[in-house]
């Protein structure tokens, strides 16, 4: 790419950021879980079985920062990460929005990180279009550090574990493509669609709340796009298309494939990713809450699980 065309790129992402950003929800109508919805999500935990006892104390970072659409589950995905580490002693979490936890002596106190529902360039300021001089600069240097932290902290052996719109993070960092092995299409079925998912892996232990059996969900259901394949990850749950309606406008893919859960291996660590994760309720359904237990184990360190990809595996 030439300098001119560069810098056109550059600014046309800010710009982009900007846009994004002015139609996020306000934080004055971003409401927290009710005390009844509470109740809920911790009986759900009460009921979570962790997969493995934990080889030592295990420590989760849970981070929530989002911008451009900010998910109103956010502060359920933030509670049931607090019920599962209060009611299953599977692992501390630390649940925060500090990217001060992103620096790499701090980075390294924690056993693997939870992506809840964040979206676009989440290590700058909300305002970065908005800044000039010094101050862009010093944002930008610190996104540029925090990345390659967070790339380091993986690929020396540790976790990551995305929730629903995580897999929209860092849309300007190509490595992210690299982590998730996946990028964010869109959502043919929107919010409050419902289909049928089916087990890919009944025998993987991070597909074990769903043993063999189809589920049926209601939820926003993403598409994925490259560098999305199954010679890349291990695919545990994936859209049923035989029993979900596939006449929806949006549908990209000409493969009939659309991942939902999947584990793989970045360096000598550990990624997790489950779509799943929109509508309220999903945060005190059993089943979920179990999946993104042993997805959280998985990333822990603790369950170990193969994540040799799908299409090697089979053969």
């Amino acid at each position: 790419m030439n300098a001119r065309k560069g810098t056109v790129a550059l600014i046309l992402g800010f710009v982009g950021l900007a846009v994004l950003a002015a139609t996020a929800l306000p934080a004055a109508e971003r409401k927290e879980p009710s005390a009844q919805e509470i109740e809920k999500i911790t009986a759900a935990a009460a009921g979570v079985q962790p997969a493995v006892k934990p080889e030592k104390p295990r420590k989760l970072l849970v981070f929530s920062v989002a911008y451009g659409f900010w998910h109103t589950a956010i502060p359920y995905g933030k509670a049931a990460a607090d019920a599962l580490a209060r009611k299953t002693g599977a692992f501390e979490a630390t649940v925060s929005d500090d990217l001060a936890n992103f620096e790499p002596d701090k980075l390294k106190e924690f056993d693997a990180v939870c992506f809840n529902n964040t979206n676009e360039e989440i290590f700058l300021p909300e305002n970065f279009a908005k800044l000039a001089g010094e101050e862009k600069a010093k944002a930008a240097a610190r996104d540029e550090r925090l990345k390659k932290s967070l790339a380091a902290y993986l690929a020396g052996g540790k976790g990551l574990a995305v929730i629903h719109a995580g897999v929209a993070c860092f849309r300007q960092w190509p490595e992210f493509g690299e982590i998730m092995a996946a990028r964010f299409d869109n959502h043919p079925w929107g919010s409050g669609s419902t289909v049928t998912l089916k087990v890919d892996d009944p025998a993987h232990p991070v597909a074990r709340a769903f043993k063999a059996e189809p589920f049926t969900v209601t939820d926003e259901i993403y598409q994925v796009k490259d560098p999305y394949s199954r010679e890349r990850v291990r695919v545990l749950l994936s859209i049923d298309t035989a029993r979900t309606n596939m006449n929806v406008k949006g549908i990209n893919r000409t493969d009939g494939d659309f991942a939902m859960t999947w584990v793989k291996s970045y360096g000598q660590g550990r990624v997790f990713y489950c779509a799943l994760g929109h509508e309220h309720p999903l945060f005190w359904n059993p089943k979920v809450l179990q999946h993104f237990l042993d997805g959280i184990q998985f990333a822990l360190g603790d369950l170990k699980a193969d994540t040799t990809p799908s299409a090697k595996a089979a053969k």
